[in-house]
């Protein structure tokens, strides 16, 4: 039984919908990142169990008050200011409550008192639920495919790290 052209073009505006409100949240989360609104970064995500996953420092974290601590510790302090520009999805809306999607992000963080600017190149594959008619994050995993890191001095810039992953943590003295 094929479905009538009204019920066909429900379906679109609706799978268009959703993927319009997904792209509104990924910049909401990025745009509340930049400006450091911990509890706008929490919000993003549903409650409860989720697994975030940032390469780097950060790791695994299952829950978003988890993400909300680290966030809250780390970039949260006047010295850290960053920028994310990402972009272009690949959204897939797999149920009327359910998506996925596949974006590109280019994330600036310069740290004021190492003296140091990192640029970060990377991929979000992230899912999404929609809870009381929002669409939230349920699963975000950042992947670096390319970093480097600048340091200054005086009037002297170098490079400190360039490469397709994140430099290695500075090894403790034992």
């Amino acid at each position: 039984m094929r479905s009538s052209p009204s019920t066909d073009l429900e379906a679109r505006i609706a799978r268009l919908e959703a993927i319009e409100a997904i792209k509104n949240l990924k910049a909401r989360y990025w745009h509340c990142c930049d400006h450091k609104d911990v509890e706008g970064v929490r919000d993003c995500f549903v409650e409860g169990p989720v697994e975030i996953h940032y390469d780097g420092p950060v790791g695994l974290v299952n829950h978003r008050d988890g993400l909300h601590q680290v966030f809250k510790d780390v970039a949260c302090n006047l010295h850290i200011v960053e920028m994310h520009h990402g972009g272009p999805p690949r959204i897939e809306v797999r149920l009327p409550d359910e998506a996925r999607a596949h974006w590109g992000l280019v994330y600036h963080l310069m740290n004021t008192e190492a003296r140091t600017i990192s640029v970060v190149g990377g991929y979000y594959d992230d899912e999404y639920r929609r809870v009381g008619g929002e669409w939230l994050i349920s699963k975000a995993r950042f992947t670096v495919c390319s970093a480097v890191t600048y340091g200054w001095k005086d009037a002297m810039v170098r490079v400190l790290h360039a490469g397709a992953k994140l430099p290695e943590p500075p090894r403790q003295k034992t």
